[in-house]
């Protein structure tokens, strides 16, 4: 009896261990499987968020692109605004362009201006004093520019927030 129960435990033993190794091996294949679309699903999205990172990157180069476009332009204008400062504040000192104002009140040291008519025919001119001249250039060539640097702020705003 003793050798029967030895044959019948080994035999189980057998058993057992033939069904642990098929076990094993299903499981293992599951395993694989599980592992091959864990892989397939990072591999999808590192595609996607590649694409999301390109089509990022895209869109940044055409709003740096457009930036530079704009300052190019704006710069340019600034520019111009600066040389027609300088040629006007030139012109003031020299004294080949002088400042006036237009007068209401009749002095007799006021001569009036022999201008073709116009909206203000008949009226009389003082000229500015060419310390005072300059100084008004000066300060509207001021204005000239911050006009320009508030334009293309404003530009540049609008592009930057556009898909916001």
């Amino acid at each position: 009896m003793n050798t029967r129960l030895i044959g019948i435990a080994a035999a189980l033993l057998a058993a057992f261990c033939a069904a642990w190794m098929i076990q094993g091996w299903r499981l293992g294949g599951q395993m694989l499987e599980m592992q091959a679309e864990w892989s397939e699903t990072l591999r999808k999205t590192a595609e996607a968020n590649a694409a999301v990172i390109l089509k990022q990157q895209q869109d940044r180069q055409a709003l740096a692109d457009e930036l530079a476009s704009l300052d190019e332009q704006r710069y340019g204008e600034l520019r111009h605004a600066q040389q027609e400062i300088d040629r006007l504040s030139a012109a003031v000192a020299d004294g080949s362009k002088r400042l006036s104002v237009r007068a209401s009140c009749p002095a007799a040291s006021v001569p009036a201006t022999t201008s073709p008519g116009g909206l203000d025919a008949g009226a009389q001119r003082i000229d500015i004093h060419p310390a005072d001249a300059a100084a008004i250039v000066r300060i509207t060539g001021d204005a000239d520019q911050c006009a320009v640097k508030l334009s293309a702020l404003q530009d540049w705003a609008r592009s930057v927030t556009r898909g916001n």
